[in-house]
């Protein structure tokens, strides 16, 4: 009922409803890739198994050794170095380790650059976990705002939604496209694992090995992420009035993620304060069987069905909802709707009224 003096409440609170939807579903699709993921990595471990013992290999620890007595000069210097990083580090890290440890015993050859891919990957995965974790966090907490129906304190809330939620979106999708990249790189190196083609062509299985996943990772970045959400917005017509600015940031979001925490809430609440001081007054004409007249209101209080305003002499007056449709939820008209309006210390009431509105307040 808080809509009549604050029309634009409707438009925000379906803006936070769509992001929050969106978020969610990003965030879901997150969780399936990262059970993928997982399901990959068991995979990759025992065709890795597989691989050892057909190079007579049965342990890491003899795996490791026969590493130490095949690569020579800069190829085991490099392995050693990447050894130590390696201890403690994200299990595709690791498993990608083990792989070039195989092809460094069969070749004496040592990839890298795969195992550097492989850090990228891991550090990107365990950022995104945890970025998902903090972005559902955000979303429940915000949930608590979708609560409140007093007319400046839903608008000032529901502003504060569609702020905080417009950048938890960039970060879910973001997380999405990376934990993808990730499943694609994982789902290759099991498909290269089923027929392992190990030889002496180091850029054959630098290429292999790699496959797409510097590409497939990109798609994390602002510059894929962004132009995504804004043709997700324009193809359902979302009200973006209100919305902060989202869109500019530093490319690489994932990697960005901890100095943009710390400085966000700051530069946001800079960009857009609601202003909570300002009260709603409301000029409509009124019909009804039971009378009809004009009237001016100052907002007082609302809640889901009903709101009330005082008149120029003091007067309280009570808008109730009776009924009404609309077929559009997100463009919903005050002419689709009837209303009782009663004056509550003359005690008049005029039933099935409709609203004509003189004017507003612009938000």
């Amino acid at each position: 009922m808080s809509d009549l003096y604050y029309p634009d409440n409707p438009s925000r609170r379906v803006r936070a409803a769509q992001l929050k939807e969106d978020i969610e579903f990003f965030c879901e699709q997150f969780y399936e890739l990262e059970e993928k993921r997982d399901d990959l990595l068991k995979e990759i471990k025992l065709k890795l198994n597989a691989l050892m013992k057909k190079y007579s290999y049965n342990t890491t620890d003899e795996l490791e050794k026969g590493v130490q007595k095949t690569l020579k000069g800069t190829a085991l210097e490099e392995y050693n170095k990447f050894k130590e990083l390696v201890e403690g580090a994200d299990e595709v890290i690791v498993a990608v380790f083990q792989i070039t440890g195989i092809i460094g015993v069969a070749t004496g050859i040592f990839l890298g650059a795969v195992v550097t891919l492989g850090f990228m990957t891991g550090g990107a995965a365990l950022l995104s976990l945890g970025m998902v974790t903090g972005v559902l966090g955000a979303v429940a907490v915000t949930a608590i705002l979708f609560t409140v129906f007093e007319g400046t304190v839903e608008r000032d809330n529901m502003q504060k939604a569609i702020r905080d939620l417009s950048y938890e979106r960039v970060k879910a999708r973001s997380c999405y496209e990376a934990m993808n990249a990730l499943a694609n790189w994982l789902y290759s190196i099991k498909l290269w694992l089923d027929e392992p083609l190990i030889s002496d062509n180091e850029a054959l299985m630098k290429k292999k090995l790699e496959s797409d996943f510097a590409v497939e990772y990109d798609k994390s970045k602002r510059t894929t992420v962004i132009p995504f959400l804004e043709n997700y917005d324009q193809e359902r017509g979302a009200w973006t009035n209100e919305d902060p600015d989202w869109k500019s940031g530093e490319e690489d979001i994932i990697a960005s993620m901890s100095e943009a925490s710390k400085s966000a809430p700051e530069s946001r609440a800079k960009r857009s304060a609601p202003d909570a001081e300002k009260a709603g007054v409301i000029a409509f004409d009124y019909s009804s069987a039971d009378g009809s007249g004009s009237l001016q209101l100052t907002y007082v209080t609302s809640d889901e069905t009903s709101c009330t305003g005082k008149d120029k002499d003091g007067n309280t007056w009570v808008i109730r909802y009776e009924s009404g449709s609309t077929a559009d939820r997100s463009a919903p008209r005050i002419s689709d709707y009837l209303f009782t309006l009663e004056n509550v210390k003359a005690k008049n009431v005029y039933k099935g009224c409709k609203l004509t509105f003189s004017s507003r307040p612009s938000a």
